[in-house]
């Protein structure tokens, strides 16, 4: 499978992911579910590790753009 057809995959599933830890953060924040904690705190803690895996793997499959655009080389004069 061919990068793009990586990141077809791959940017959905990061999305998704970042709103699950986006909501289960703000659930255990504000103490929204009480009687819930336990089973929130557990999903927050999972997906913090499955959104650190996409978000590299993203990272490394975008990272010839991450060069260009933040380590560009300064030109001397």
């Amino acid at each position: 499978m061919n990068k793009p057809k990586w990141l077809v995959w791959l940017n959905p599933f990061l999305f998704l992911s970042l709103l699950m830890q986006a909501a289960s953060g703000a659930v255990l924040f504000f103490n929204l579910m009480p009687a819930w904690d336990g089973l929130i705190a557990r999903v927050h803690s999972y997906n913090g590790f499955i959104f650190a895996l996409l978000a590299l793997t993203h990272l490394i499959l975008n990272w010839n753009w991450v060069k260009a655009n933040f380590f560009k080389k300064v030109a001397r004069p």
